[in-house]
This record gives C-alpha cells, structure tokens and sequence, in this order.
C-alpha cells in the first residue's frame, strides 16, 4: 500500500493555488480594461486646466435652443495616419465628447416623417457624428460639400481628411483642417463656431482708418491682391465687419463697435463724427501710435528719413487731439514709452532694445483688486507685445471713469522717437546712459467709460455753406416802399424753398459710453501678432498667434458688442513660461555694460578733443599735424582703449551665458534627482519600519 507525502502534497496544493491565483488576476485585469475602455473617465492635473472645458463653453452650450450638428471628418486608420496624429485625432475625439456631455436636452418641436405632423420631443442640443472619409465614399462626398478638403500627413505623406463641420439649420461653418495646437485653440474655434452657426452675425463693427487693413489691391498691378490684416479678418468671422476712410464725416447708424486705427490723416469733422456717435451710447476702440515702427513696411520699399513720414505709406505717428482733450487724456504723439524692466532683445541676442516691450500679467497691475487683473477682458491675459508705443495720463473729467488695463513698470522714460527706434545706431545705448526712471506706472491701455460731454461744443466743424447775397440797387424812395409792402404780404408758402435747419448736435452723452484706448499700433499689425503657416497638400494658410494681443482686442470687441462667454473661452491662462531669471541677468549685465558704454564715450570725446586742439595749433599743415608724435599717442591710446572694451564686453556676455547656463544645469539636476532620491529614501524608511514592527513582535 502506497503512501503520499504530506510535504509533497503540501507543495502541489501551495503551487496549484498560485497558478489558480495568476488565473484569477490576469482575467480581473481583462475584466477591468474592458470596463475602463467603457467608460470615459478623464482627470485634469494641470495648473491651468487646460484641458478641462472653460465656463464660457458650457455657458455657451447651455444657451443652444436649436440642435446643432458637428461631423467630425478624420481617416484615423493606422495605415493613412501616423501614432502621433492618430493621438491628436483621439484628444479631439475626447473633446468632442466632453461638448456633447456638456450639451443639455431640451423640448423641440420636430416633424414625423412617418405622418408629416409636428411633435414634441427631447433631443441633444449638440451632436457628434464621427465620418471616415475614404476614397470614393459618400462620407468622402459629404467632407467636400461641407467645405473640407483632402490635406497631407506630415509624417506618413498620406493623403486624409481631418477637419470639422459645426451645422445648425441652414447656417454652417467649417474647420478644414486641424492643425496642431493647443486643446484650448480648438475649444475656442469649436465654442466660437458653435455660438456663430446658433446665434448669427447680429452685430456690425466698422474701423475708420486710412490704412488698407481689408486687403485687396495693393496699388501694384503685377503684385497679389493684399491679405486682410489678421484682427479684420478674426472680427469678420463673428461680425458684420466694414471699413470707412477716417475722414468719413458719417458714422454707419447700426454700428455696435467702432474700431478707430491709426487716425494720422483723420479731419475735425471726422472726430465730430466720433464725437457723435459716442454721445449717443456708442463703443470705441481707438489706436493711436507716436511711433508706428511697421509704417515703413507700408511704403512699399520706399526709403524713409528718420524722424519722417516714409515715402507712399502713413505718417508715423497718430493723435486725436480734440478728442483726448475732452476726454481728460493726456497723449504725447511725439513721445516713446522705453521701459527697462519689459524691454525685450531684438534681431540677435544682446541687442536689448527698451522700446519693444513683452509683458507677462505683471503689466495687468501690481494690486489684486488692479482693473486689468479683475476685468475679464484683460485678466487671464499673460503674453503682449509692444513697439515704440506711447502711454495715456489721465485728468480727472467729470462723470469720467479711467481704468489703466495694462502698464507700465516703475522703471519707465518718456523718450524721442529718434532713439527709440532700434535700428537707428546707438539709440538703446544712449537710451540707458541718459535713463532717469520715472517711479509710477503709466497706462499703455486703458478704458475711460461714463457720462461724455462733446469736443465740440459750437456744432459741427465742417464749413457752412456760404449763400450769394444779391446785389444791392438803389431805388426810388417810393419805389422802394412799394417793395415793402409787396414784400410783407408776400403768402408764407414762398419759404418752402429754404433749406431746412441741420439737427442740432448733441452736448452731453443721451446714454452712457465706452472707450478702449491702445497707445500702439503695431500692436495688432500682422507682423507682430501672427505667423501663418502653409498646410502640405492643402491651399490653406494655419495662422500660428505669436502673442496674445489679437485676443485682446477680440476680448474687447465681444464686451462691447458680442459674446462675453467666448472670452472666457479664448482667454484661457496662457502656459507660456519664460525664463524670468534669464531676463534679468541679462538686464543687470546691459547695466554694467550701459556704465562702460558711457565711460569709453566720454573717454572718447576727450581723446577728439585733444586731437583738434593738436590740429587747430598747426593749420598750415594738417598731414604733419596727423604724423605729429602726439597725435599718434592719441590715436593709440584710443584703439587701445577700444580693444579693451571690446574684450571687456566679450567677457560680460560670457560670463552671464556661464552663469546661465550654471543656473539651469543645477535646476535640471534638482528636478532630476528629486524624484529617485525620494523614492529610494521612502523605500529605505519602509523597510525599516516594517523590520522595527518584525523586532517588536
């Protein structure tokens, strides 16, 4: 009779139990994707939620009272798309879900196509209808009739189609072709169309200006039709939009915003126009400029002498003096705002121009409770740009409220236009040498809103047309009386050829008005704002925003006259993070460099000195005076003083790149071994632990 080892039987049961138990977990592990693959689930780690959708998308969903449609175009097969493009195809997926999830039900009367009656039903107001375009396929015929068109993949060179069309009843708006950007761009395009095919362009918005800001000829018949300016295109797309010359004496009657651009050649009686209009509860964003720096672009390669007009294109510098002057403004429009802490390197690194200014949200006010940190159209703004713009004080006005959106720092100087060009030779420097900082912000933009009173309180500036008198003929005294009398029962019908009385112009504001004022024309020049990018395989330009200055002006415009949702939406806390440190560094090594600039000047001066003094002494022979023994010592102790400073300099901007670049490698390093160091110390720390608890029992 056998028998079996219990040890034996032991290590069978203990070894079956554990295949039983791998079993078990690989087919809960199964169980568990399946589920988690049902069930969209998504959390948000970053600081700025950016990838959770804004309160103004949901507020803008929560308002569609008619369905809106979104078919959503994309080959994601492996075959035709790349992993990476496969991935921005499934982020839009995901975020198009979340509109849906967002979208409420409402009650809408629809028909039954079965008996041709009405009836009421409660459907989605969003829906998502996801279409693979292949080739020669009805859904391939749908992509082209919504205006979409087959583009390249980058990676695969595959032809696809990957774009978006937003339908609500007949209106339609279409996203060709997604390129790569930010969540919060596409939730901005998708919340924008959306709110567009739903509510309509019910607004107009006209711009006064003299510059060609909506395209079309250039004035060179064998050049392109001009692109319109980027910001007169993006307010095309919500609004009405027109463009008036700024001399027109008339402002439109339904304009909800007027936008007033570089006003260099504007007419008194076109500020009475704008006087007018915003007397009677109108909206104004004015542009003004002492130093348009892309107006040389504009004068079509003509050449420009500094500190003048350039030949064909706008005068530089802008004003409304009558205007500002009632509103309590003062404006230089022959001055330059340089400012030390913004100021930013321009062309190649080291050349530190203080007139082109980038700002963070440190320029929405050093206060919490500042207006441009509590005013949604500035508040989550963190990237401008400025060139050589001007700056706006305030007079206090009565029944005039002035809010300062964006500033200055402290360490700020008004200065010549002349020096605050940066390519004029030797501007920034002597902008530094002569820099005495003026110690309060000045406003770059701001907002006078309130009660206005006219700037033109005897009426309208235009001339009066002057009437013929008639000549005067001596009569006899009798028939002279006889006139009298003929004239005194002439009937009162004769006057109905009298040209009838001009309304009279309004003096004070019948209705509350707003002013945006923007000391900075560049500001929204397409240079400055915008890089547009051709799509491989597709005739379309993918505008790339450089800055945050056109969102902006649209945050401006939708206050004023549009949509307040969409610019929570597109004012989105931008996740630009610069080198701050880096900034400064190179700041305080501009100041050293700014002292030996000034130093070696005046050293200069002095050697020229001596040399005149040396050749002025012997001006019969100006060639023996240059030989002369003491003229060569100057010569040479200059150029030696030069390759010093030469030398000198190289060695700063070394030692700021090393310092640099010493600073960055120890963050690296930190963040680098923070993470091991802390899991290994947390590991050590739990194995001590549990060997102090083994020891205790």
């Amino acid at each position: 009779m056998s028998t079996t080892n219990p040890d034996s039987r032991s290590r069978l049961s203990r070894r079956a139990m554990a295949y039983i138990g791998l079993a078990v977990i690989f087919v809960i592990a199964l169980l568990a994707n399946f589920l988690v693959s049902r069930i969209s689930l998504r959390a948000d780690l970053t600081e700025y939620k950016t990838f959770t959708l804004s309160k103004g998308t949901k507020n803008i969903l929560g308002r569609l009272e008619t369905p809106v449609t979104v078919r959503y175009y994309v080959n994601d097969d492996s075959k035709v798309m790349s992993p990476s493009e496969r991935s921005s195809a499934l982020r839009v997926q995901d975020l198009l879900t979340e509109l849906v999830r967002e979208a409420p039900s409402k009650e809408v009367e629809l028909v039954n196509e079965a008996t041709g009656e009405f009836e009421t039903k409660k459907v989605k107001m969003l829906t998502v209808k996801k279409l693979n375009p292949e080739p020669n396929t009805d859904a391939e015929d749908a992509a082209l009739i919504d205006g979409l068109q087959a583009g390249q993949s980058a990676e695969t060179g595959n032809d696809l189609f990957f774009g978006i069309a937003i339908e609500c009843l007949d209106v339609k708006e279409s996203i060709p072709f997604i390129p790569a950007q930010p969540e919060t761009s596409l939730e901005y395009n998708l919340a924008r169309a959306i709110s567009s095919v739903h509510g309509g362009k019910a607004k107009k918005v006209v711009v006064m200006t003299g510059l060609s800001v909506s395209g079309g000829f250039s004035g060179n018949f064998q050049a392109p039709p001009q692109q319109p300016w980027m910001f007169y295109e993006t307010l095309g797309k919500d609004y009405n939009i027109e463009a008036i010359p700024s001399t027109s004496t008339e402002i439109p009657a339904d304009t909800s915003t007027l936008v007033v651009l570089h006003p260099f050649d504007i007419t008194d009686e076109a500020q009475f126009a704008i006087d007018q209009y915003l007397l009677n509860g109108g909206n104004v964003v004015a542009f003004v400029d002492p130093n348009f720096f892309y107006a040389r672009a504009l004068a079509q390669g003509q050449p420009q002498m500094p500190g003048m007009p350039p030949e064909g294109g706008p005068a530089p510098s802008s004003d409304l003096p009558k205007l500002f002057s009632a509103w309590g403004i003062k404006y230089d429009a022959n001055q330059v705002l340089a400012d030390l802490s913004y100021g930013s390197e321009i062309i190649r690194r080291g050349n530190f121009s203080p007139t082109f200014l980038t700002m963070n949200q440190e320029a929405l006010g050093a206060d919490a409770d500042a207006p441009g940190r509590v005013d949604p159209m500035t508040s989550m703004l963190n990237h401008l740009n400025m060139l050589t713009p001007g700056s706006f004080e305030f007079a206090p006005t009565a029944g005039l409220t002035f809010d300062p959106l964006v500033v200055s720092s402290v360490n700020n100087q008004l200065v010549g236009s002349f020096d605050a060009d940066p390519t004029q030779d030797g501007g920034g420097d002597r902008i530094r040498e002569k820099f005495v900082a003026f110690g309060s912000p000045r406003a770059l933009v701001a907002r006078i809103s309130g009660t206005f009173k006219t700037a033109f309180p005897d009426g309208n500036p235009a001339p009066k047309e002057e009437t013929a008198e008639e000549p005067k003929v001596e009569t006899p005294a009798a028939e002279s009386d006889a006139a009298v009398e003929k004239k005194e029962e002439a009937p009162a019908g004769k006057k109905e050829d009298a040209k009838p009385a001009e309304p009279a112009s309004l003096k004070e504001s019948v209705k509350p008005g707003r002013v945006l004022l923007i000391a900075d024309v560049d500001f929204i020049y397409d240079d400055n704002v915008v890089r547009r990018t051709q799509v491989p395989g597709l005739g379309i330009v993918v505008p790339q925003l450089l800055n945050e200055n056109l969102t902006l002006v649209q945050n401006a415009v939708e206050q004023m006259s549009g949509d307040p949702d969409l610019i929570n939406v597109r004012s989105r806390t931008s996740v630009r993070r610069p080198f701050t440190r880096q900034t400064e560094w190179y700041r305080e090594a501009q100041e050293k460099y700014s002292a030996e600039v000034a130093s070696f000047s005046a050293k200069a001066k002095e050697a020229e000195t001596r040399l005149n003094e040396i050749i002025s002494a012997t001006p019969e022979n100006i060639d023996q005076a240059l030989l002369s023994p003491a003229v060569q010592q100057e010569l040479q102790n200059l150029q030696k003083q030069e390759v010093e400073f030469r030398r000198k300099e190289r060695e700063l901007e070394k030692e700021v790149t090393r310092e640099f670049r010493r600073k960055l490698a120890t963050y690296k390093f930190g963040n680098a071994l923070f993470m091991p160091a802390f899991v290994i110390l947390f590991g050590i720390g739990l194995a001590l632990y549990r060997r102090t608890r083994i020891a205790a029992r």
